[in-house]
């Protein structure tokens, strides 16, 4: 119960996050999540409505570049914007293969397998991302949320959302880390 009252509380909160740095276009349930691309692939909310086109023109993309790890990005985007989670993981998978150091791959990979049930998996990913880049604020963010509403470990989820706040405090991020964790506190 817990949960879901931090849950409902933050959704505005993370909408308003990821406004700053991309977009807002999900359902409620992804409005809660931590997900806004912060590197360089385009995201599925730049092909607005009509996501369908988007992953034709990405296929086709890929056709003429079939190592192109960002297309694979974006078409796990596309697929994640579309609620596709199977086909998001698996386009996730193939760009951490073309490219492993990306830690914002990792972040979309772990949040699709989470939106699949998999949380204890999602959170592997999470894990080898922070690996890569320990100073990426969003992936502790999504760590976060992972560990609150997948695994329902609110203790883990403060330690991660306090990590997101303090590598900058000012970000957008930050303060909706902030905002998770006061949230968490009003409890």
């Amino acid at each position: 119960m817990q949960i879901k009252k931090l849950a409902i509380g933050v959704i505005t909160l993370s909408c308003l996050a990821a406004l700053s740095l991309g977009g807002c276009s999900k359902s409620d349930k992804q409005a809660t999540e931590p997900n806004a691309n912060q590197g360089g692939a385009p995201t599925a909310m730049q092909g607005g409505p009509n996501n369908a086109t988007l992953i034709n023109d990405l296929k086709a993309r890929l056709k003429e570049k079939p190592n192109d790890a960002s297309v694979y990005w974006a078409l796990g985007d596309a697929y994640l914007e579309s609620r596709q989670y199977n086909e998001a993981v698996e386009n996730y998978k193939k760009a951490i293969e073309i490219t492993p150091n990306e830690s914002d791959i990792y972040n979309e990979l772990g949040l699709a397998l989470h939106y699949l049930g998999r949380s204890p998996e999602g959170l592997k990913y999470i894990e080898q991302g922070i690996k890569k880049n320990p100073y990426n604020q969003r992936i502790w963010l999504t760590k976060g949320f992972i560990t609150a509403y997948g695994m329902a470990d609110l203790e883990g989820a403060k330690a991660a959302w306090e990590k997101a706040r303090a590598l900058n405090p000012e970000s957008q991020v930050g303060k909706a880390a902030a905002e998770y964790l006061a949230q968490l506190n009003k409890k």
